[in-house]
């Protein structure tokens, strides 16, 4: 069994702030807490957030930018879904605006054309449909732009491709 250490000195406290960002980057808020959790004074807890700052090992603007890309690219969430876990990661919401500003979102519509499709697997009826209306919403996609997808993918599969 670990012995735990106790975060009673700012080195200490800095300590663990690196050690924790030595595995992923976090937020200024979620470094914030896990230092809190682990019993660490306020005082020493701004300190070592102000070294952090000050050496760049934590930017919630860079922090939310990777994860707003993350998100978009490997769990192809939509951008309410992006703007909601960053805001649940303690992300300022001018920060939030500005980098769902910089992202590249144009091609946000085909994308979902193509999960629509892989979801319905060709299979439009209604339950399957409405189904597949809740799995998007909740993905963070605009109710009006999955209606959309879905009609696209349905003329598609009416008109067989010709060769």
């Amino acid at each position: 069994m670990r012995k735990k250490t106790v975060l009673d000195t700012y080195d200490k406290v800095k300590e663990k702030a690196l050690r924790l960002l030595e595995f992923r980057s976090h937020s200024e808020y979620e470094l914030r807490q896990k230092l809190r959790m682990a019993g660490a004074s306020d005082e020493h807890i701004e300190q070592a957030l102000e070294f952090c700052r000050h050496y760049g090992f934590v930017n919630d603007k860079s922090y939310a930018l990777g994860k707003a890309r993350d998100l978009i690219n490997l769990k192809r969430y939509g951008l309410r879904r992006v703007k909601s876990e960053l805001k649940m990661k303690g992300i300022d919401s001018v920060i939030i605006d500005e980098v769902m500003q910089s992202l590249d979102c144009d091609d946000e519509c085909d994308i979902l054309i193509e999960l629509v499709e892989k979801r319905l697997k060709g299979d439009f009826s209604d339950k399957n449909s409405d189904k597949c209306i809740r799995y998007f919403v909740y993905r963070g996609y605009d109710i009006y732009d999955i209606k959309n997808a879905m009609q696209t993918v349905k003329e598609r599969s009416d008109c067989p491709d010709e060769f």
